[in-house]
């Protein structure tokens, strides 16, 4: 198929054009109807804001311009098929899930998943298994699962339906899954992949490889993350060979999404797909040359140290920059640093700070190095890391509760120090990056305790946490 082409894009410009009068939804009828204060920012894009009209397609049964929209997504990525998501990596995540596994399946999920993923979990009534993922020596970040876990789940829990892995971690490490998305295919499971930062894994080396290329069978990717899309404009790809997944898949698509879906939002998803199948190799080379010099820019800076090496068992997405704080500075109070200075990171934990770049070969990042120098100025130069090494679970672990049984459990509030034994009656999740630590209907133990305690010493936000934020208290059930 022709990548140049942009059909919802030239619908809605032809929509534009062609229209005199609105007397149809929405009622900023294209931006003519808007508060002063915002005309300006919002006028261009308002005109393109349309609905289901004649000739603009519908999302959930289309038949034209968003057809074809999505059949070159399909050829771009050569899947089975591939479709437009509105409401985010959420809403594939909650579909991926919701299609593959029925009430009761066993299923093998990586601890270190989106809270996204525990949600759609939890909403399938599925038995899940935890699978505690390797951590990476340098920076003390978990990264994927080995396959040596993968072959002792297996052989613990036979039934196991689905295998469900991130891929990437938040910090662009990509983990070995070639043998691990093998095994499991072979043993008869599904394979679903959380894929959100890969969007633009299909580039080519240095760039990782795509488990849709591995034989995952639903994978999700999140385009506004690493592509040039809206927020919220995300993928779902089914494989070619997994297509007995497409009604199930579609049946879900139609209930999670919104009814009334945003056509900027698909319009800039097909805009994306464009821009990326345009990407040429002297581009990516360009690109890739211009952050290697920001890198030997960043590395002159003493107060930081610049996470440069491949892993062991993983491979490093080019764009992305990961920082380490210095000895006795969390990445948090450096990501203050930073934002005083007009310098806005992906994220802080409590070690590192992340930066995302785009793929494009037009961005001029050497002017980022002197502010970089002039905020951390007054920072300790880096030392010799402390062991500050958050432990995870055994390898293997499932719930102490399952869902059906917390349901009308009573909940009261514990020290966190006193909740060794308990089962959380809540998810436990810093945010960014949004990776729970502990799940309702988990016991915690003394590790993870110790865990959650280093997240609050550090400044982490906790999403839906202020009991445990602010009061050091944690819900738990009381039975």
């Amino acid at each position: 198929m022709d990548q140049n082409r942009t059909p919802l894009l030239d619908a809605l410009l032809s929509y534009r054009k062609k229209q005199r009068i609105s007397f149809h939804v929405p009622g900023h009828k294209d931006g003519l109807v808007f508060s002063q204060k915002g005309e300006n920012i919002y006028r261009d894009i308002l005109s393109i804001d349309g609905t289901e009209l004649e000739g603009l397609d519908d999302l959930y049964q289309p038949q034209g311009p968003i057809l074809e929209a999505q059949k070159l997504l399909t050829d771009y990525y050569q899947t089975g098929k591939s479709y437009f998501l509105v409401n985010g990596s959420t809403v594939g995540n909650l579909t991926m899930i919701l299609s593959a596994c029925n009430v009761g399946d066993r299923i093998l999920v990586q601890r270190n998943s989106h809270k996204s993923i525990f949600n759609a979990i939890q909403l399938s009534k599925a038995n899940p298994v935890f699978l505690t993922p390797q951590i990476d020596e340098d920076t003390e970040i978990p990264v994927g699962i080995d396959k040596k876990v993968i072959l002792e789940a297996l052989d613990k829990y036979s039934d196991a339906k689905v295998l469900i892995l991130t891929y990437p971690n938040y910090f662009g490490m990509a983990a070995d899954y070639k043998e691990v998305i093998s095994i499991a295919k072979d043993k008869g499971l599904r394979v679903l992949v959380d894929e959100a930062h890969g969007a633009h894994f299909k580039l080519g080396e240095p760039v990782p490889v795509s488990t849709l290329e591995l034989g995952a069978d639903i994978v999700v990717h999140s385009a506004h993350k690493t592509l040039p899309a809206m927020t919220m404009g995300s993928f779902l790809h089914i494989h070619k060979d997994s297509q007995d997944l497409t009604a199930p898949v579609e049946k879900y698509l139609s209930m999670l999404q919104s009814s009334s879906p945003s056509y900027p939002i698909m319009a800039s998803l097909d805009l994306a797909r464009h821009y990326l199948a345009s990407v040429t190799e002297k581009m990516l080379e360009n690109t890739l040359s211009n952050i290697k010099q920001l890198e030997c820019q960043l590395q002159d800076i003493p107060q930081i140290n610049l996470v440069t090496d491949q892993g062991k068992f993983y491979t490093k997405d080019p764009f992305k920059i990961l920082l380490q704080a210095p000895f006795d500075i969390s990445g948090y109070m450096m990501q203050e640093r930073l934002i005083s200075h007009g310098i806005y990171p992906e994220l802080a934990d409590p070690n590192h700070v992340l930066f995302i770049l785009a793929v494009s070969d037009q961005i001029d990042y050497s002017i980022e190095p002197k502010i970089l120098k002039r905020a951390l100025k007054d920072l300790p130069i880096k030392n010799k890391q402390m062991n500050k090494r958050m432990y995870l679970p055994d390898n293997i672990s499932s719930l102490a509760l399952n869902y059906d049984q917390i349901i009308n459990l009573e909940m009261i509030e514990v020290p966190l120090t006193e909740a060794e034994e308990c089962i959380s009656a809540e998810d436990v999740i810093p945010y960014p990056p949004g990776i729970p630590i502990v799940l309702k209907g988990e016991r915690l133990t003394g590790r993870t305790i110790k865990i959650i305690e280093q997240w609050r010493l550090t400044g982490a936000r906790f999403q839906n946490g202020e009991t445990l934020q602010y009061k050091g208290k944690i819900k738990v059930y009381d039975f």
